[in-house]
C-alpha cells in the first residue's frame, strides 16, 4: 500500500485480490501492511471484503542490509521484468538498465513504470519492507558516473573468480551485467576506468536473466 497512515481504508481492486486470494484472509484477521516506497510498515485487520483499519505506522522491519547497485544492459523481450523480480528477492537497493552497443531492445521511458510496480509486488512477495529505485539511464558512461560503491564488479567471463571479489567485499557494492552478447571492450574499459574489476561467474557462461539471481545468491552467501 501506498501513503500508509492510521485509520480505516478502502482497499483497490489488486489489494482485495491479494489479501483475500493470495494470504486467503477473511473479516477478523490481521496482517501487516507495508508501503515499500517509503519503507514503514503498520498492523492492519480486515473489517470487510474491501475495507481495513491499520496501526500507527512504524520502520519497515525487514529491509535490505546494505547498498547493491545493479546495472544490466538492456536485455530484449520480458527479460528485465525477470531481473527486476530477482534483484529485488536478493536485496539489490537500486536497480539500473542501460541501452548498451549490443542491446537489442531500446526500452523507453514509460518502461520504467512496469518496473518499477514489479519492484513493489517482488518486494511485496517476499516480505520486504522497501523496494529498489529502478532507472533506465541513457548511455553507459552515465550510468557508471550515478555509481558510489566500495566494491564494483563487472561481470566478464575472462575476469578473476567472482568468490575472490566478494569474500574481500566491504560497505556498498555495485555490479554491472551485459545483455545478451555481453560488453565491448570499449565497455569493458570504461568500466575499468570507473574502479570496476572484471569477474566471472564460473566455467559456464550464463544467459543474461540469469546473472542477478547468481551474483546476488553468492553476495548472500559470502558477502552477508
Amino acid at each position: 500500500m501506498s501513503d500508509l497512515a492510521e485509520g480505516e481504508r478502502a482497499l483497490d481492486a489488486g489489494q482485495v485480490r491479494y489479501v483475500s486470494r493470495v494470504h486467503r484472509l477473511h473479516v477478523g484477521d490481521r496482517f501487516v501492511a507495508f508501503d515499500p516506497t517509503n519503507a514503514v510498515e503498520c498492523d492492519a485487520e480486515i473489517l470487510s471484503a474491501r475495507r481495513v483499519r491499520l496501526g500507527k505506522c512504524r520502520p519497515s522491519a525487514t529491509t535490505a542490509m546494505r547498498e547493491i547497485t545493479w546495472v544490466h544492459g538492456c536485455p530484449k523481450g520480458d527479460k528485465a521484468d525477470a531481473i527486476v523480480r530477482d534483484a529485488t528477492e536478493l536485496g539489490a537497493t537500486r536497480i539500473v538498465f542501460v541501452p548498451t552497443t549490443r542491446s537489442v531492445a531500446r526500452p523507453s521511458p514509460t518502461r520504467v513504470e512496469r518496473w518499477v510496480r514489479i519492484a513493489r509486488e517482488a518486494a511485496r512477495q517476499c516480505n520486504r519492507g522497501d523496494a529498489p529505485e529502478v532507472i533506465l539511464a541513457p548511455t553507459w558512461e552515465e550510468a557508471l558516473q550515478g555509481i558510489d560503491a566500495e566494491t564494483r564488479v563487472c561481470l566478464d567471463p575472462r575476469g578473476e573468480p567472482l568468490h575472490a571479489v566478494l569474500s574481500r567485499a566491504t560497505g556498498a557494492l555495485a555490479f554491472a551485467a551485459g545483455p545478451e552478447g555481453g560488453f565491448t571492450e570499449a565497455e569493458l574499459d570504461a568500466a575499468r576506468t570507473r574502479n570496476f574489476v572484471l569477474c566471472r561467474l564460473g566455467s559456464f557462461v550464463m544467459r543474461t536473466e540469469t546473472a542477478p539471481a547468481a551474483v546476488l545468491g553468492a553476495v548472500a552467501l559470502l558477502a552477508p
